[in-house]
């Protein structure tokens, strides 16, 4: 009976303690100290948010929250809510890894974030992501980088290595699958101004700000196709320079034709032989 009634009081004071830690917790210095991290070791970029508040588990949920670059003002990821909680097991080994989830868009986001240094967040830092469902016609930021209207239902995951202090110094792998896709076309192709297409598989690799595109796969109702090749990546990304090359069948009349993309992002000039 003893054994029973001190293990009932140990859970309640463990309850309390929680309690306490949670109401009391100084969560805005906490994500003060967060931001001012993250802004420190990367001038380049904006990060904002409204309110700080603890969650459940153990960490701290950001509100209203807005990331982007300096040199790009109108390409801005913006989420209700960030959650971000620390990895303990990494804590005690005196590295710092955080783990943060957010809904955006439509869709939800889990990212991992691993410090190779220890007892700082500075040097070396490796980004895993994860993400599904993300509705791109809803997100304003791509539309503004790309210049022109993009839509579809975007799942994938890539990783993001940085090993200098600029976080747009990094390399990088990742694996994009978009359904129900759309992209607008600046000038008309074959009398279309916009293209539709059913599904798109993209792998992709990021070293000395040149983005490889080892393989594009396209299939829709009225044409299927293949690219691959580089973006060479400029600090405002509308100006990223386009060399892509690939083959277009169009299905009405049974015929592939060759075709490379050149210019930019937002003047693309295509060709087809």
């Amino acid at each position: 009976m003893k054994t029973k009634r001190w293990i009932i009081y140990t859970i309640y004071c463990i309850l309390v303690t929680f309690l306490f830690l949670y109401l009391c917790f100084p969560s805005d210095n906490a994500a003060g100290y967060i931001q001012s991290t993250f802004l420190g070791n990367n001038p380049d970029v904006v990060f904002s948010f409204d309110s700080a508040t603890p969650c459940v588990p153990p960490g701290l949920r950001l509100n209203n929250v807005e990331i982007g670059l300096r040199s790009a003002p109108d390409v801005v990821f913006r989420a209700g809510a960030l959650k971000i909680r620390p990895v303990l097991a990494k804590f005690l080994t005196g590295k710092v890894s955080l783990i943060m989830n957010t809904d955006a868009y439509g869709g939800k986001m889990h990212t991992d974030i691993h410090f190779a240094n220890r007892f700082s967040t500075e040097g070396p830092v490796s980004i895993h992501n994860g993400f599904s469902a993300i509705n791109l016609g809803k997100c304003p930021a791509l539309h503004a980088a790309a210049g022109r209207r993009i839509g579809g239902i975007l799942s994938g995951t890539f990783s993001y290595d940085v090993r200098s202090d600029r976080i747009t110094g990094g390399t990088g792998s990742a694996h994009f699958s978009l359904l129900d896709g759309s992209v607008q076309l600046l000038k008309d192709i074959f009398s279309l101004s916009q293209m539709d297409f059913n599904t798109m598989e993209t792998d992709l690799t990021l070293k000395n700000r040149t983005l490889t595109i080892t393989r594009m796969e396209i299939a829709g109702n009225e044409f299927s196709g293949s690219f691959s090749g580089r973006i060479f990546l400029k600090e405002e990304i509308s100006r990223s320079r386009l060399s892509i090359k690939g083959t277009i069948r169009i299905h009405a009349i049974n015929r592939d034709i060759s075709t490379t993309l050149n210019g930019t992002i937002a003047n693309p000039v295509p060709r087809f032989m």
